[in-house]
């Protein structure tokens, strides 16, 4: 686990949702502001993991507690011509699409539907389920954002979308 301030902070499979709770819940925006999520494998060092790519699959979040943006990066995406592609986590038939909800960031403002944002509680539920399983429910949805590939090129895809 990752977060904005530059800490790195690994667990076992033993943390409960609270783990991330606890962190969510700081969220103040300007130097607390993101948390990253990424599997290691056993044994393994988290350099080891960037050097072998596992640091491509994630979830991640970004804001201040009461409103943030949860995204997630999954394998796929070769319609557009990516290996990856992060998606911006919605709920479903809540508001009219329009992105008009500011997630201000300390170097950026990014801009998100009603329903793509976020209150730490609900982010943390989040994180836990994708912690536990790999993925996050199913009755969430995404839109996708960005794709890459592993020789570091990235396309824009919320025109092509």
């Amino acid at each position: 686990m990752q977060t904005g301030s530059g800490m790195l902070v690994e667990f076992s499979s033993y943390a409960d949702i609270d783990k991330f709770a606890r962190v969510l819940h700081r969220f103040n925006g300007p130097d607390r502001f993101a948390l990253i999520l990424w599997a290691l494998l056993p044994r393994m060092e988290s350099d080891q993991a960037r050097a072998a790519g596992l640091d491509r699959e994630y979830i991640q979040a970004a804001g201040r507690s009461d409103a943030m943006t949860v995204e997630i990066c999954k394998a796929g995406g070769a319609q557009w011509g990516v290996e990856w592609v992060r998606y911006v986590i919605g709920r479903p038939g809540e508001g009219d699409g329009a992105l008009d909800v500011p997630i201000v960031l300390p170097t950026t403002t990014e801009m998100r539907s009603s329903a793509e944002v976020f209150e730490a509680a609900e982010a943390a539920q989040l994180f836990y389920s994708y912690y536990k399983t790999g993925d996050i429910p199913t009755t969430y949805v995404l839109r996708p954002e960005q794709g890459f590939n592993r020789d570091d090129t990235s396309i824009d895809l919320r025109e092509l979308t």
